[in-house]
């Protein structure tokens, strides 16, 4: 009895492979690590939702990695922190330059801290980029496993 159960775990481990998708596939037995240039995928995605004109990634560099597991749920997720610098020929979000006396408008953010995953103490509302401008931007991204592979901050699964 314990050859047929053995024999039955073998064909599922060979079958299930084959009748998922190529993302399943791969990702069947768990799914290699998001790349650096997945994290610069995500950067182009998040750029084009924060701010309202065109940008351009002159550099992009991965810091660190680790991966994490979430004690409460169980959960795996893996991190990627990088620094960027990020050239914004037209500025962005011109509607929120400050007045002369340096006040903002209301739903725009006085703060020079640029970001692009939102998280609690991040600057609220719209922040100015200046014509010309280049940014650093200083962030991490946490992914989150899915079954087709790693889930993003921009809410896009990717896999290898």
């Amino acid at each position: 009895m314990r050859g047929a159960y053995l024999k039955l775990f073998a064909l599922a481990l060979v079958a299930a492979p084959l009748t998922a998708g190529p993302a399943q596939a791969i990702c069947w037995l768990g799914c290699p690590d998001p790349t650096e240039e997945q994290a610069k995928k995500i950067l182009e995605n998040l750029l084009k939702q924060r701010f309202d004109k065109p940008a351009r990634i002159l550099e992009f560099k991965q810091t660190m990695a680790e991966k994490l597991e979430m004690h409460a749920t169980g959960e795996k997720g893996y991190e990627i922190f990088f620094s960027a610098k990020v050239a914004f020929p037209e500025g962005a979000n011109l509607e929120c330059k400050p007045d002369d006396a340096g006040t903002f408008k209301e739903g725009c953010s006085p703060s020079k801290h640029y970001v692009t995953a939102p998280r609690s103490a991040d600057p609220k509302g719209k922040q100015y980029v200046a014509p010309g401008e280049t940014v650093t931007f200083e962030e991490e991204y946490r992914f989150y496993e899915d079954p087709k592979g790693w889930k993003g901050p921009d809410g896009a699964v990717y896999s290898q």
